[in-house]
């Protein structure tokens, strides 16, 4: 399994699964602890999600909820200007990725002292991922069909093992994407994929998991989006286990807790 250094951090086998805790300064976000205008406000949440055990944190300039219209790059980069202010003004030592589908933003985001890119349209930019190339940047890519104007997630597993395959850089991170990106993924489409999550072992990458509190869990136990942490620590569990290196999380410390037992306990190496 190549190892990917993202500012330094090793991501990959032998390495620890690393927690991803998320700002969003976008009022958007169905998060809203995680929500900040104020650049001064959204830099002390995330020293304490620092303090919490988070290694990467990413930040989100709009919502990829389907129901929201899709921002331009221009729309986007006026509101990098918050974030960029917002890492300026952390104390703590972290990763820092911007969340965002256009070359320009990762570019304007990676100059100013950003160190990866989450990309959510699976490089529909071609631009994107020479952009995070010519930067030595790493860049996670998500499973999306190739549409810039709006994310999406593909629901087949060969599908999106495929996706995942294509047009990588030397420092790409791979994300299968659960949730509702889409009207066309269902609960059992993220279930399937979730068992299936060691396959993806063989594209030679390491591998972000974003399920917190998704609703594929949630259908499992019966529980509605605020109680299914439990469940969301469970399948965490499994995640490591199964190959997952990066764990993005709204629930950092527990969730930290979570991945060190799959990764105390499992067996990734054998799973690969």
């Amino acid at each position: 399994m190549q190892t990917v250094e993202a500012a330094g951090l090793p991501i990959g086998d032998g390495h620890p699964a690393r927690i991803m805790g998320v700002l969003n300064v976008s009022d958007q976000s169905p998060y809203e602890p995680s929500v900040f205008a104020d650049p001064a406000d959204a830099a002390a949440y995330v020293d304490e999600l620092i303090d919490e055990g988070a290694e990467i944190i990413d930040v989100g300039l709009e919502s990829a909820n389907k129901r929201f219209e899709v921002l331009s790059a221009a729309e986007e980069r006026e509101r990098l200007d918050t974030a960029i202010e917002t890492i300026d003004r952390v104390t703590g030592e972290a990763v820092f990725s911007i969340e965002t589908r256009y070359h320009e933003v990762a570019a304007a985001a990676l100059d100013a002292n950003f160190d990866m890119v989450n990309d959510v349209c699976g490089f529909a930019d071609p631009e994107l991922p020479r952009v995070c190339e010519a930067r030595d940047a790493a860049v996670v890519k998500m499973a999306s069909p190739p549409d810039l104007e709006r994310p999406g997630a593909l629901a087949d597993v060969d599908d999106i093992y495929d996706a995942l395959t294509e047009n990588l850089t030397g420092k790409t991170i791979i994300d299968p994407a659960f949730g509702g990106w889409s009207e066309d993924k269902t609960l059992d489409d993220d279930r399937e994929t979730f068992r299936r999550l060691a396959a993806f072992g063989a594209i030679d990458r390491p591998m972000l998991v974003s399920i917190n509190r998704k609703n594929f869990l949630g259908e499992i136990v019966d529980r509605e989006t605020d109680d299914r942490l439990p469940a969301s620590l469970a399948a965490t569990a499994l995640a490591v286990e199964r190959g997952a290196d990066v764990i993005r999380t709204h629930d950092v410390p527990e969730t930290r807790d979570a991945a060190r037992i799959g990764d105390a306990l499992g067996d990734r190496a054998a799973l690969r």
